[in-house]
């Protein structure tokens, strides 16, 4: 038996309300929700990403849906291999 993992991405909801934030676990795994801020960060499959980001905006206590670029980042700082910047830092005061 094998795990097929899934490719997941996540998306920022701006609420308009912090009430809402349970209704976000119908589209996807809500991993965080911010009570100052009013968003829910939920992660989806990302087959299914832009036909949920539709869906989602068209509820009325959405303000707006942002996808969320945490998975392009990590994929810059793993492909890093200039450590010349580095060595600038180790210099003795």
């Amino acid at each position: 038996m094998t795990l097929d993992i899934q490719p997941t991405t996540g998306l920022i909801v701006y609420l308009h309300s912090i009430r809402h934030s349970k209704n976000l676990k119908s589209y996807g795994r809500l991993y965080y929700v911010s009570k100052r801020m009013r968003y829910g960060l939920i992660y989806v499959n990302k087959d299914e990403e832009e036909a949920i980001t539709k869906k989602l905006s068209s509820q009325n206590y959405v303000k707006q849906v942002v996808p969320s670029h945490l998975n392009e980042l990590v994929h810059e700082v793993e492909g890093k291999t200039d450590l010349d910047d580095d060595d600038l830092s180790d210099e003795d005061y």
